[in-house]
């Protein structure tokens, strides 16, 4: 029985000094904890339920900022479906409840897919790969392995993290094959492929019917301080963090909760980094350090110009997997739901408040403009009929008589 924090802290400290070992094992016990948070619960309970409830989904992306906590994500789902699957494995023995793999970065911005096979057969446990197949053979060889020992092993899920690394190719004309080639491999083998990583993986979705239709993409968002809700559950965050560092005095982060919000960019993944690196370093420096500062923190911070690039990549790509009413709508009109001209209204009325009061001030204006123009000047009289002199009239209607005579 693993002894808790707070007392086997007491037994080191109960002789006034520690050493490089108990300081290793203070820091990694924080770096090993894992915090069930909202956003986290919300993201893994859709893609579980994609996983064992969809059956027509082939792939499940999953798309978050960087350091929003993937990483935990994929720990807790390997955990979860390795349980679930534990009844199986008496039967079933040769079974692999899920697999995992990192998409390696290419060297020459051309995935290599016979990189990923090779190294999916390793994951897999297949025995004897070298005699089974020759290194230099084609990728067809190694493709058809791959879906043998997959067919062999029934995973329900194969999870490929840094997935985004797929999508860098020289040209955007074969950026379609990368997720054909997945969808192709999920659906022979029948094993649901769970591609994960930042907002670079976005090209890769949606890149036609079959895929929309075999696809679901799952948003793993970082928490928004202009959020009521999401605000008090970062501070949740924060304070269980606080609770769970391994220092005599507990850190007082709650209050400093804005400067963590601004350098972590409400990401739980970045925030805990940023924690075990100030621990690390406060411990290296002081094996009896009571607790961490504001300045500790401030010391090991991401950059203001960091924050800056990585809050652009990051809004870019919330803006992208956002869905927009004009969207909605041009999908209604297109399937004729609605006419159009229901359209412009609904356009009209889907207007800010600000926008509509905007448009009435410049349509007052306008009307004051006009009538202002239309006020009679000085002098001139207003257009009227006047009748004509009954003399000049005798005089045209004779005239007129002659000219029919002639």
């Amino acid at each position: 029985m693993e002894v808790p924090w707070k007392e086997y802290l007491a037994q080191l400290t109960r002789y006034g000094y520690m050493n490089y070992k108990e300081i290793s094992e203070r820091v990694t016990f924080f770096v090993n904890y894992t915090m069930a948070h909202p956003h986290l619960i919300q993201a893994f309970n859709e893609v579980m339920q994609s996983v064992y409830q969809a059956p027509g989904i082939s792939l499940i992306f999953v798309v978050g900022a960087t350091g929003v906590g993937k990483t935990t994500l994929l720990r807790r789902l390997e955990q979860k479906l390795t349980e679930k699957a534990l009844p199986e494995l008496k039967h079933n023995q040769g079974k692999v409840p899920v697999i995992g793999l990192e998409a390696k970065a290419p060297e020459f911005s051309q995935f290599d897919w016979k990189d990923f096979y090779i190294r999916l057969l390793k994951v897999l446990n297949e025995p004897l790969i070298e005699k089974k197949i020759n290194y230099g053979q084609s990728c067809s060889k190694w493709r058809s392995a791959v879906e043998s020992a997959l067919i062999q092993r029934s995973p329900d899920a194969f999870y490929i993290d840094e997935a985004h690394h797929l999508a860098m190719l020289p040209s955007g004309r074969k950026l379609k094959d990368q997720p054909e080639t997945l969808k192709s491999l999920a659906n022979l083998t029948q094993v649901k492929i769970i591609p994960t990583g930042t907002y670079d993986l976005l090209p890769l979705i949606d890149l036609g019917d079959q895929l929309c239709r075999r696809s679901k993409t799952i948003h793993f968002q970082r928490y928004h301080a202009d959020n009521s809700q999401e605000a008090k559950a970062f501070k949740s965050v924060v304070q269980t963090f606080s609770q769970y560092l391994p220092l005599p005095q507990q850190p007082d982060l709650l209050s400093n909760w804005e400067f963590l919000y601004e350098r972590s960019l409400g990401c739980v993944g970045i925030l805990k980094d940023w924690l075990s690196v100030t621990l690390s370093e406060v411990l290296d420096s002081d094996g009896n350090a009571q607790t961490i500062t504001l300045s500790d923190l401030q010391r090991h911070a991401l950059g203001v110009r960091q924050c800056l690039v990585m809050l652009k990549s990051i809004s870019t790509g919330e803006q992208q997997l956002q869905e927009s009413s004009e969207d909605l709508l041009k999908l209604q009109k297109d399937l004729k739901l609605i006419p159009s001209s229901h359209g412009t209204t609904h356009l009209k009325h889907s207007q800010s408040k600000k926008e509509r009061e905007v448009c009435r001030t410049e349509d007052s204006g306008k009307e004051r403009a006009s009538q202002k123009n239309t006020k009679k000047q000085i002098a001139q009289t207003s257009p009227r009929r006047y009748p004509l002199n009954k003399e000049s009239s005798e005089k045209e209607e004779k005239e007129t008589d002659f000219f029919h005579s002639l």
